[in-house]
């Protein structure tokens, strides 16, 4: 510890230490801003103890850089040090609580932990309500990231119910040039995309775009992510050629701002990847599709659910070329990934069950098409069980 005289001098150390790395955080600078959060917990480790909240406040910054810069099992040790930390000093119902439960679910999400994610979410979202009443803006950006989770779970009706939530909430407040109602309007867009309402999508992807244009500039990555998701309502109506540029703008301010070797890009090879084999470019397709995998086993790891789209796009790929030995090693790799995130009986296992047994049908393996058929079905049928 220190004397009075050093404290205070840490304590302004600190905060300016502390407001660059938000800063740098908030524009996009993201490794100017990890070396800016490591130093500042330096400082607060020095200056006030290991278990200091300034401590846990530093900690979660960092870890929220490198959850974008994709280093997610460092983002995870760290957000559950600053969580531990948070409670042990404030209690487990602190209104801060709230913002470091939320952070370790979006980890966990981005991980691929859904069942870790959405107790977090819930829990964070109780704590907010009881502090901040039903109505403010926080609790809308909570009803957001919880729907977000639905949507990737595939629970839509769920999910489009509180985005709508969300955006009552943004209305009450009549707070519409808000950076988070972006993200809302970007993320119900992608339910309707999901339903064929590609008019209703596209006007909420660009009311997005505009709104993060006006708040945050043309170079933040958030704009990376407002044209990519317009590049691919044009991909879905078959305007294959602007699909396609919008998709190399994005590939540029993804490789500028997280470099080549991230989740973020990735997904945009395989965008790309897809254009391409909508145009006929088979092999420029492959390229891109492969270049997509590599990135993703480097930076989430080979049993990533996320994996899954881009082995199942290229095994896809090879099966409309033929190349039925390619395509079946791919749809397999998908579906033992899938068991392995979801367990055996989870709907998505039994598409990708199907996804093969079509496969083993054209290159007339009937048997064996009708074996994975039949168990696909079998879990179909639990699943409306459950339901």
């Amino acid at each position: 510890m220190v004397s009075k005289n050093q404290e205070k001098a840490f304590d302004v150390l600190w905060d300016n230490t502390t407001y660059k790395a938000i800063t740098n955080f908030r524009q996009g600078k993201y490794n100017e801003a990890a070396e800016l959060a490591k130093f500042s917990i330096d400082i607060a480790k020095k200056a006030y103890g290991k278990d200091s909240t300034k401590v846990a406040i530093s900690m979660n910054n960092l870890s929220l850089v490198y959850e974008v810069q994709g280093k997610l099992l460092e983002a995870e040790e760290l957000s559950i040090k600053a969580l531990a930390i948070w409670e042990k000093a404030l209690g487990p119902d602190d209104p801060d609580v709230a913002t470091y439960l939320n952070n370790l679910a979006g980890i966990y999400v981005s991980r691929g932990k859904y069942k870790d994610a959405e107790p977090l979410y819930k829990r964070s979202l109780e704590i907010k309500q009881k502090a901040l009443g039903p109505n403010h803006i926080e609790i809308a950006t909570s009803y957001n990231n919880l729907a977000e989770l639905y949507r990737l779970e595939k629970r839509y009706n769920e999910a489009e119910a509180l985005y709508q939530k969300s955006l009552e909430i943004f209305k009450h407040n009549k707070d519409n040039k808000n950076p988070n109602i972006a993200s809302t309007y970007n993320n119900l867009a992608e339910i309707y995309k999901i339903k064929g309402q590609y008019n209703e999508a596209l006007s909420l992807h660009k009311m997005a775009f505009e709104i993060w244009k006006n708040t945050l500039g043309s170079d933040h990555p958030d704009i990376a992510t407002a044209i990519n998701n317009i590049a691919g309502i044009y991909y879905l109506e078959g305007n294959y050629s602007e699909a396609e540029k919008l998709y190399k703008e994005v590939l540029k301010i993804d490789e500028k701002t997280y470099g080549k070797n991230h989740h973020y890009t990735a997904m945009t090879y395989n965008n790309i990847a897809l254009v391409k084999e909508g145009l006929g470019q088979y092999d420029d397709a492959e390229r891109y599709f492969k270049e997509a995998i590599q990135i993703s086993q480097n930076t989430l790891g080979e049993t990533h659910p996320c994996l899954v789209t881009f082995v199942n796009n290229l095994a896809g790929l090879y099966r409309a070329r033929e190349k039925y030995q390619d395509a079946e090693f791919f749809f397999k790799k998908g579906l033992i990934i899938l068991e392995k995130a979801f367990g055996s009986e989870h709907p998505d296992v039994a598409m990708a069950m199907l996804n093969l047994a079509e496969m083993y049908e054209t290159n007339g393996r009937i048997e064996e098409a009708k074996k994975l058929s039949e168990g696909a079905r079998n879990i179909y049928k639990k699943a409306l069980k459950r339901n």
